[in-house]
C-alpha cells in the first residue's frame, strides 16, 4: 500500500496538470487513483447533502441547529428528517458521478444498478443516521459531530460495497 502511495505521489510530482487530469479521467486505473476519484465525488455529494441539511435545519420545517435552543430529543428527530430528505439528492448526485467517472458500469442493468447503489447507500446512511441521533440523545453531542459520524460510517460501507457488488470495477 505504501508503495502505491509513493508511486502516486511521484506521478503527481513528475507530471503536468494535463497529464494528471488525463490519468484521473481514465477508467482503467489502480485502486488508489480510483479511491481518490471516489473521494472527489464523495466531497461533491457531501457538500450538496450538507448544504441541504443545513438549509432545512436552519429555515425548514424541522429546525435542528444546536444554537436554536431546542431540546436534544427534538433536535435529534428533526436532524433525522432533514438527513432523509437530503439523502435523496445526495444519492442521485453520487450515483451519476460514480457511474460516469469512478467505476465501470455494466455488471447489472442500469435500473438494477441504481437500485443496488441506492441499497448500499441506504445501508451506510442508515448506520450513520442511527448513530447520530442516539449519540445526541445519550451524550448531547453537537449536530456537527453527529453529521461527521454519519459521513465516516457511510463512506466506509459505501466504497467497499459499490466496488465489490454494484459496479464491474
Amino acid at each position: 500500500m505504501m508503495s502505491k502511495i509513493g508511486e502516486a505521489l511521484q506521478f503527481f510530482r513528475e507530471n503536468s496538470w494535463r497529464a494528471i487530469w488525463a490519468r484521473l479521467n481514465t477508467r482503467d486505473t489502480d485502486p488508489l487513483v480510483q479511491f481518490i476519484k471516489y473521494g472527489i465525488c464523495g466531497i461533491g455529494s457531501l457538500t450538496l447533502t450538507t448544504a441541504i441539511v443545513y438549509v432545512l435545519s436552519r429555515w425548514g420545517h424541522y429546525p435542528a441547529l444546536t444554537s436554536m435552543g431546542l431540546p436534544d430529543d427534538v433536535r435529534a428527530v428533526n436532524l433525522t428528517y432533514n438527513n432523509i430528505i437530503a439523502f435523496f439528492f445526495g444519492n442521485i448526485f453520487a450515483y451519476v458521478t460514480n457511474s460516469l467517472w469512478v467505476f465501470i458500469p455494466g455488471r447489472h442493468h442500469r435500473v438494477l444498478e441504481f437500485v443496488y447503489f441506492s441499497a448500499v447507500s441506504s445501508t451506510g446512511f442508515g448506520i450513520g443516521l442511527l448513530a447520530g441521533p442516539y449519540l445526541i440523545k445519550w451524550y448531547g453531542i453537537s449536530t456537527f459531530t453527529a453529521q461527521l459520524l454519519l459521513i465516516v460510517a457511510s463512506t466506509l460501507v459505501n466504497f467497499i460495497c459499490r466496488k465489490l457488488f454494484v459496479f464491474k470495477a
